[in-house]
């Protein structure tokens, strides 16, 4: 018999009720993923574009602005993720993630479109002024994200227990997250006209309205089932002394595979910034064309994931090796980086456009199993669910790539001459444009590949036991 409970199934399994999520519940939880993607997208294409080349403040005072944000960005996730673990009362009414989300999501839509929004000041007399309004806005904004995407993405392990449902859950998460890319790459360069710095401001807004919208459709696929909030309430009750913060970053931090998969994804987070970034400077400087443009290049890359979607999928199904999906996702998501530093016009452009979306489409389908991999066997050796304090640090780490990529960017630029204040550019510094876009992240990430190739070792059979044990322990 199956009985319902709050938008699931409960199948019988060895005597053990377990939770089978609906694929409606599934598509509410990707708009999660698909909302965080239009944020990314409109952050992370034309954060340095407008503030270096429409504001034209100063290069290195915009790095060091951006570095201390992400030196902020990296600190909140571990402290946010460990205050979410905590045992809380409150637990067993409205539940342990879906209040995060709730409480995060609307004051993110807000402060996005404020770093977008400052005051016209001259930006040699006023730059300091500028520095303080980027490092509020984007450090208030940080906050809320944190808050609504770390609780998205460590309910992620916990409302989906077998392979099939993360598979499935995956593979919807992935596409509505391409679906979120299209949306916050491709929309606002039809909104925006370069050296018009009043469009961006008009465009964030217009995208508050929209993002206010998108977040009503997300909180179904977010609310805890009873299943879920009695399980909380029971940890709470045997948890008889409430864990350190530092003591839960030891725990995670003593996990090696976990470790190595923050590595990868760290490496792979510097080919999406970077390459997000150096899009509309491609568009630019090196086709010298309107910002209408890089929609071209930029669907080239969604169209590829999108037409890749199942076959990748069919194939991860196939093989049930989730360590061996990750492998080549992130191998053709790095060597397809190389055609970007040869391509000379549009057409060329989108070929190399269409590659990296195909291999990026066989990355995502295998990053999320594999990341829930990591943390059932962490969860295992410590007898705890820290999901929350295991994606503070897993997004601590990450956030180091936007340090990364400011520096990357602006040594590049300093050593190719790259002028904001001129229009056309000179051909070192066109090499320079390719240098962040392609090849630095590509070298990067190929060595960070061959260390988890090493070093992973959660083969089937192995997360097989993990898991087996993980029922047999009831957590």
């Amino acid at each position: 018999m199956h009985k319902k409970d709050n938008n699931i199934d409960i199948a019988n399994d060895r005597n053990e009720n377990i939770p089978t999520e609906r694929i409606s519940t599934m598509f509410s939880f990707g708009m999660g993923d698909f909302i965080y993607e239009v944020f990314n997208g409109i952050f992370g294409a034309f954060f340095f574009l407008y503030w270096e080349t429409e504001v034209k403040l100063d290069i290195w005072i915009v790095t060091l602005a951006y570095v201390i944000f992400a030196i902020w960005n990296s600190a909140n996730d571990p402290l946010i993720g460990y205050l979410t673990d905590r045992p809380n009362r409150f637990w067993k009414k409205y539940g342990k993630r879906f209040p995060m989300v709730m409480i995060g999501t609307v004051p993110a839509i807000l402060t996005l479109a404020a770093i977008f929004s400052p005051p016209f000041l001259d930006p040699v007399q006023g730059a300091w002024i500028y520095f303080a309004w980027i490092l509020i806005t984007t450090c208030s904004y940080e906050l809320f994200f944190t808050l609504s995407s770390l609780n998205h993405y460590a309910l992620y392990p916990e409302k989906f227990k077998t392979d099939r449902q993360r598979r499935r859950a995956g593979g919807i998460r992935m596409a509505l997250a391409l679906v979120g890319t299209a949306i916050g790459f491709i929309v606002p360069p039809l909104l925006i006209e370069y050296e018009n710095r009043a469009s961006y401001t008009n465009m964030v807004w217009i995208f508050v309205i929209f993002n206010l919208i998108f977040f009503l459709s997300l909180i179904p696929g977010h609310r805890e089932s009873n299943y879920l909030k009695k399980r909380y309430m029971k940890e709470k009750e045997e948890q008889k002394e409430q864990i350190s913060f530092w003591d839960s970053i030891r725990i995670v931090l003593r996990h090696k595979n976990f470790l190595v998969v923050i590595l990868i994804f760290f490496l792979d987070s510097i080919i999406g910034v970077s390459l997000t970034a150096s899009v509309q400077y491609v568009a630019k400087y090196v086709l010298e064309a309107e910002a209408e443009t890089s929609i071209y290049i930029l669907a080239g890359f969604i169209l590829g994931a999108l037409i890749s979607l199942g076959p990748w999928l069919f194939f991860s199904e196939k093989i049930n090796d989730n360590r061996r999906m990750l492998i080549i996702g992130v191998f053709l998501n790095t060597i397809f980086l190389l055609p970007f530093m040869f391509a000379n016009d549009l057409f060329w452009l989108v070929i190399a456009a269409v590659l990296l979306g195909i291999g990026g489409g066989a990355l995502r389908i295998g990053r999320n199993p594999v990341m829930a991999d990591a943390i059932d066997e962490a969860t295992l050796n410590s007898k705890r669910h820290l999901e929350g304090a295991f994606m503070g640090v897993y997004t601590f780490f990450n956030r180091f790539a936007l340090i990364a990529q400011g520096i990357i960017f602006a040594v590049v630029h300093e050593l190719t001459g790259f002028n904001a204040n001129l229009p056309n550019q000179t051909e070192l510094a066109k090499f320079g444009i390719r240098l962040h876009t392609a090849l630095i992240p590509m070298i990067l990430t190929l060595i960070g590949l061959i260390i988890f190739f090493r070093v992973y070792d959660l083969f089937p059979e192995k997360t097989a036991k993990i898991k087996q044990k993980l029922k047999e322990l009831k957590l």
